[in-house]
């Protein structure tokens, strides 16, 4: 049952006080592409973040609490939760502050100092025997290509302004298939998905790998490594060095001992250009969703970079079947998109049409 806004702040009210916080000065926070809001707690010289997570809209707080306790349990840091309301949907987190890696590169930070603690971070999680052993879904063959043809159903239609036909669609995804199969086995980890500047902080008092803090985790599954560092150098919202990310990606191998000519590192990569390829093709589907549907246009910005980007990752060799879609089907993808060129009704009538087509994954 949905219920008002005066009625969720109710709600909220009666957590805060629940969790101790009764007269706290509450301060919402920006909000984000999620269902989730923030908002800070004061009392004193005490802090903490109120997550606002309204169930059958928002990710459970569950799994955002599992996900948590487990990063925190193979030594990286993760919000401490300090109460929960599971069945409701809210959390009291400690505060992390206001020192995101996105906050502090354009204060003017050096760089390649906060790449490569990410880097470690990551290296960190990685090397921990701990990490894979948590029940989360599969990032399986069927799961890709559900988030790969976000860009058929939404992108699509919002540059070419007509649905993709069925054989088509079918034939993006048949091409994806082959990508993905061809691909060599490699052990499964934790993959958060989210690993990206605006989810990286720096937590002041704490040194080494401890002094980043990790906030967006929930949306995690069981997957291979080469996703999350490809989505910290290849990030869909600002420019990144070709030698910085080049050096990040040198880096990870390098403290992971593996040898990037040898057959475990040209697994890794091809992974790596394959995932590269696949998350590029999702976010364009996603930013144009959230204009599209949810009215947010804050992403469209983004989409020239992230189609140039696509672009890039296209060319590598492994991903020959999907190049070859693109250049068949839909070869004019790389565009700078603006709102008032994309008529959001039709794109949401041809995108509900679309997503009922059947496809194949053999």
């Amino acid at each position: 049952m949905s219920i008002t806004s005066d009625q969720r702040e109710q709600q909220r009210i009666v957590f805060i006080n629940n969790a101790g916080w009764e007269g706290a000065a509450v301060e919402a926070l920006p909000v984000d592409a999620s269902a989730r809001c923030y908002f800070r707690l004061t009392k004193g010289r005490e802090t903490k973040i109120v997550m606002d997570a309204p169930p059958g809209i928002a990710e459970s707080v569950a799994v955002f609490a599992k996900v948590g306790r487990h990063l925190l349990s193979c030594g990286v840091s993760t919000p401490v939760i300090h109460h929960e309301d599971i069945e409701n949907g809210f959390l009291l987190l400690e505060d992390f502050g206001d020192n995101t890696y996105a906050k502090l590169l354009n204060a003017g930070w050096d760089e390649e100092k906060l790449y490569k603690l990410a880097v470690d971070v990551l290296v960190t999680m990685h090397s921990s025997d701990k990490l894979a052993q948590i029940d989360m879904p599969a990032y399986d063959l069927a799961f890709l290509i559900k988030e790969a043809l976000i860009m058929a159903d939404w992108y699509v239609p919002s540059i070419t302004g007509a649905a993709l036909p069925a054989e088509a669609r079918q034939a993006y995804v048949s091409a994806w298939c082959q990508v993905f199969q061809s691909l060599p086995l490699l052990p499964t980890t934790l993959v958060l998905r989210d690993f990206h500047i605006d989810n990286l902080m720096i937590l002041d008092g704490r040194e080494g790998v401890a002094s980043c803090g990790l906030l967006d985790f929930q949306t995690a599954v069981l997957g291979v490594a080469p996703y999350d560092l490809m989505s910290l150098v290849e990030d869909a919202r600002r420019d990144i060095d070709d030698g910085v990310r080049t050096r990040m990606i040198n880096r990870y191998l390098k403290l992971m001992e593996i040898d990037r000519d040898s057959d475990a590192g040209e697994a890794f990569m091809s992974w790596y250009y394959a995932l590269s390829a696949q998350r590029h093709a999702k976010v364009l589907g996603l930013f144009t969703r959230l204009y599209s549907r949810d009215q947010k246009d804050a992403y469209l910005k983004h989409v020239k970079r992230v189609s140039g980007l696509m672009s890039i990752s296209l060319q590598n060799s492994i991903l020959g079947p999907v190049k070859s879609w693109f250049d068949k089907y839909f070869p004019d993808y790389v565009v700078e998109l603006e709102a008032e060129t994309i008529d959001e009704q039709k794109v949401m009538k041809l995108a509900i049409l679309t997503e009922d087509f059947p496809v194949s994954l053999s």
